[in-house]
């Protein structure tokens, strides 16, 4: 629902600022004194044509700025669009056009035909010539299923298409693949011909590669190792042997003095270490060979592991995954007979389930439909349109989705003995508006649902007053308990149905005409103005005290419903 609305420069409008309620917000006032101009503000927020026309002279930019606090339900909705919440839920929608026109939502920028789809399940404006297709935020299909309670029906239907799309898919694709099979085949047979014959282990790059640095420089060890091994431990001059005669020269004496018992010590343990090395050094110079055939074998080999990496992954462990992959596509390209049959089998069988499921959702549409226009007329008939007649026509389509097989419309006939048509097509402004709040009280009188829109009904009482006005003004209010309400209206029946009270007049400001806006918060303040729109400009006492009835009559019908 709307939580805030402020509008600047938008024709006589210099700036207004409302806190719509979250019930009933009826905008009363003079001809003339701007009240439409709102509602042309939350036009041009739901994404209708903005033109420098609607600009207020003398200025260069009108803005347009609401603030949403918007339900979970609805908040998953268009984060799937990728609009973004806070974590109180809230949405802020601004717009603005003159100099640099944009619109942004909760401070990123959207074009107008994206804002479009973002206000479809938040705003709904009735009244106009045009229409959306939609009521209470949702489309005719979805108003159906709502009177008919098609929640398990919709589910198993979207469920059981999404098996067949996956089924019909992967047919499909196989299909599909016939047409390169053959060459698709042969490139697999001679990756996996490939792979397989270098008969490849993960840990054998390493091993190979420090192989190959050992015999690239086999005569340098040799000579390295034999030469440091004749110095170490080859002769009576090695390090081993002068070693040897230090701790044997230290020994006698470390008996008695301490320091050089622990100075014989370290010698001993260098002598034990030097011996050590002397041992690795012999082993060395006594294995290593200088092998130029293994050394070719061992770089063809890197070779042939190095292109393998570079072709099918850069690892080993990578290409011995291709290598399983490529295996499985070849066993069911070369199975490829087996594999479409029972695809085909497949596909025939899950599409025979969606098939079912969808029928079984017309079948229980088609009968809610004929309830949900009984449902209509009937508040029609409430709503003095007992001429009107209303179709809600359910059509099976050639090609089903994942909401059933069904096109649904709503049909209206102004006149009896006329052929119904989209009422956007027949209706006036007025009629349009009470068809769609016939609509909306129809459904929610049969629906557990909560609504998530905000309704505006524009042009609603046009043609009506007396009983008539006060039925629109009772079934508003009903319709307010779910969904908030926005109405304008002339009628002083409706507006003492109101929850939310709101005042506009024009002043002259400056050699300026502007218009201005006020919440009727005091009781006596919507007692007169209830009382002027009963009376014109001499307000009798008379008309004070039917004010004051309206307003009491409204209260009780509001207790009642509640009540029930």
């Amino acid at each position: 629902m709307i939580t805030y609305l402020k509008v600047r420069n938008l024709a006589i409008v210099e700036e207004l600022a409302i806190e719509p309620g979250s019930g009933l917000n009826v905008l009363t006032g003079e001809t003339g004194a701007g009240k439409s101009l709102l509602i042309d503000s939350l036009e041009f927020l739901r994404g209708a044509r903005g033109s420098s026309d609607m600009i207020r002279g003398g200025t260069d930019k009108m803005t347009a700025e609401a603030v949403f606090h918007v339900p979970k339900k609805t908040a998953r909705q268009l984060e799937e669009i990728g609009i973004d919440f806070d974590a109180q839920g809230e949405l802020i929608v601004r717009r603005e056009i003159g100099g640099r026109s944009r619109v942004l939502i909760n401070g990123s920028p959207l074009s107008v035909r994206e804002l479009g789809a973002a206000m479809d399940a938040l705003l709904e404006i009735h009244g106009q010539q045009e229409s959306h297709q939609r009521v209470a935020g949702q489309t005719y299909r979805e108003l159906v299923d709502e009177y008919g309670n098609h929640d398990e029906l919709l589910v198993t239907t979207r469920e059981a298409y999404r098996d067949w799309k996956q089924a019909a898919d992967q047919l499909r694709e196989m299909t599909g693949a016939q047409r390169d099979r053959a060459l698709q085949l042969d490139l697999l047979r001679y990756q996996l011909d490939e792979i397989s014959a270098a008969k490849l282990d993960p840990a054998e790059e390493d091993a190979l590669l420090e192989e190959k640095a050992v015999l690239s420089h086999a005569r340098e060890m040799i000579e390295a190792t034999s030469g440091a091994f004749q110095l170490v431990d080859d002769d009576e001059n090695s390090s081993i042997a002068q070693l040897g005669r230090a701790i044997h020269m230290l020994q006698p004496l470390s008996k008695h003095i301490a320091d050089l018992r622990q100075i014989g010590d370290d010698l001993q343990d260098a002598l034990y270490r030097l011996q050590e090395v002397a041992r690795t050094l012999g082993r060395l110079s006594e294995t290593v060979r200088h092998d130029p055939a293994r050394l070719e074998q061992v770089e063809d080999r890197l070779v042939t592991i190095e292109r393998l990496n570079k072709k099918y992954g850069g690892t080993i462990t990578a290409v011995l995954d291709h290598l399983g992959r490529a295996q499985d596509e070849y066993e069911r390209l070369a199975d490829y007979e087996a594999n479409v049959e029972k695809l085909q089998q497949a596909e025939a069988a899950r599409l025979g389930v969606y098939r079912k499921a969808a029928e079984k959702l017309s079948a229980a549409r088609k009968k809610a439909a004929r309830a949900f226009e009984q449902a209509i007329q009937k508040q029609l008939n409430d709503l003095a349109m007992e001429r009107t007649t209303v179709r809600v026509v359910v059509e099976n389509v050639e090609r089903g989705g994942a909401d059933g097989i069904d096109r649904i419309d709503v049909l209206i006939a102004p006149n009896r003995g006329e052929e119904p048509k989209a009422m956007q097509r027949i209706a006036s402004g007025g009629e349009l508006s009470r068809i769609q709040l016939a609509i909306a009280a129809a459904l929610f009188k049969a629906s557990t649902h909560s609504a998530a829109a905000t309704l505006v009904f524009d042009e609603i009482d046009a043609g009506i007053g007396g009983r008539v006005a006060e039925i629109v003004g009772r079934k508003l209010q009903e319709l307010a308990a779910r969904n908030q309400v926005i109405c304008v209206t002339h009628l002083p029946q409706i507006a003492s149905f109101g929850t939310t009270h709101f005042y506009v007049w024009k002043e002259d400001h400056a050699g300026h005409t502007r218009a201005r806006i006020r919440r009727l918060d005091d009781a006596e303040e919507r007692v007169a103005e209830i009382a002027r729109m009963l009376g014109g400009e001499k307000v009798s006492e008379s008309a004070f005290a039917h004010a004051r009835e309206l307003l009491e009559g409204a209260k009780v019908a509001q207790l009642r419903g509640h009540a029930v």
